[in-house]
């Protein structure tokens, strides 16, 4: 885990018409911080969006964030 000084933004988009901006003290986080912190189920799927291609995140992936980029919760089964 990395020391962070200041917090580390990203998007979370719930659904077409909702995004929520979350906030994490550490960069190292699980994809299953991300739901909960967005309130998504844990059942839903959750992707980091590169552009257009999707790539899952897994409720126990540790993955490193920066500020600014953008996930995906889509419903189970979207993303293979």
């Amino acid at each position: 885990m990395n020391v962070i000084t200041k917090a580390i933004h990203i998007l979370l988009e719930i659904d077409r018409h909702t995004t929520k901006r979350l906030e994490f003290s550490s960069d190292d986080v699980t994809g299953r911080q991300i739901k909960e912190a967005g309130g998504v189920p844990l059942t839903d799927d959750l992707a980091i969006r590169h552009g257009d291609h999707l790539e899952l995140v897994t409720n126990d992936q540790q993955i490193e964030i920066h500020d600014g980029e953008r996930f995906v919760a889509l419903p189970p089964g979207t993303i293979s």
